[in-house]
């Protein structure tokens, strides 16, 4: 057994019999990560309500973002890509980005959240359920194919959507036991 220390920036502790990592401090602190968390957020509305690619075809316009490629497979047996869709690129990362939000902006104040517990398992439990950049790489593999055939433009939410990647990554090399450790310090 290890007592548990206070870790200073980047540093990682170790276990002193098969030398397996039993924590790292990641060096950002809890206003850093609020405001991560807050960027995050609005570029998570970004990604949503503006397109994400755009194409030009015999006169015609057509725009999408990621709703409209989920609602466009909504009927026939391919609803069930449509709800996977929509689950992992909507509704996980937007409950991650509020349970984060929620935990860190009491914990900025020094004060212990309302429902802290769930938040943080909500968030343990979804953490590999987000797939932004599983979106992302396919919306470029797409961009990329179909601008041989028709006029293509990327649009504000991929970039929206790359930088919401970039910072869900952040986010997520954080472990459980670290957004438990900001809630512990905040205080009852």
């Amino acid at each position: 057994m290890h007592r548990q220390v206070s870790l200073s920036r980047s540093e990682i502790a170790f276990c002193s019999c098969c030398d397996a990592v039993l924590a790292r401090s990641h060096g950002l602190e809890v206003d850093q990560l609020l405001a991560i968390t807050i960027t995050a957020a609005i570029l998570f509305v970004i990604a949503n309500v503006t397109p994400v690619l755009a194409i030009e075809v015999g006169g015609m316009h057509t725009e999408a973002n990621i709703w409209s490629a989920a609602l466009s497979l909504e009927r026939g047996w391919i609803a069930w890509a449509a709800f996977v869709l929509a689950l992992t690129t909507l509704v996980v990362p937007m409950l991650q980005i509020v349970s984060l939000l929620w935990v860190l902006s009491f914990a900025s104040a020094a004060r212990r959240a309302p429902a802290c517990r769930i938040a943080l398992v909500l968030l343990h439990w979804l953490r590999p359920w987000s797939m932004t950049e599983v979106f992302l790489l396919g919306a470029l593999v797409a961009i990329v194919k179909l601008s041989t055939w028709v006029h293509v433009v990327p649009g504000e939410g991929i970039m929206a959507l790359a930088g919401l990647t970039i910072l869900l990554a952040i986010l997520g090399r954080y472990e459980s036991r670290a957004w438990w450790n900001f809630a512990e310090r905040a205080g009852p």
